[in-house]
């Protein structure tokens, strides 16, 4: 587990040691809290984050494959606390 702004997550795969807290917390938003899989990856220097549920858990594979640049730094991480009902609306009140 690692200890981010957000709370703990579960490192699930971080090929080649990608995984950098600040960057993280830093590309955070709230949206993301939803997701129980969260996959970061480095695209001309910048962080991108994509979520997943578990049901669509199975396509990150093919995110990876598809959608990051060939040769990238990615990590996948797994959100013990998500809340599939987390609306941003709740955030503002």
């Amino acid at each position: 587990m690692i200890e981010t702004k957000e709370g703990l997550f579960e490192i699930i795969k971080d090929d080649s040691n990608s995984f950098v807290v600040a960057d993280f917390d830093n590309r955070f938003i709230p949206y993301l809290r939803k997701y129980e899989f969260i996959v970061g990856d480095y695209s001309q220097g910048l962080l991108r984050l994509k979520g997943f549920n578990k049901d669509s858990a199975k396509y990150i594979p093919d995110y990876i494959n598809e959608y990051c640049a060939l040769d990238h730094q990615y990590y996948i991480l797994r959100n013990p606390n998500f809340d599939i009902n987390y609306r941003e609306e709740e955030e503002e009140n």
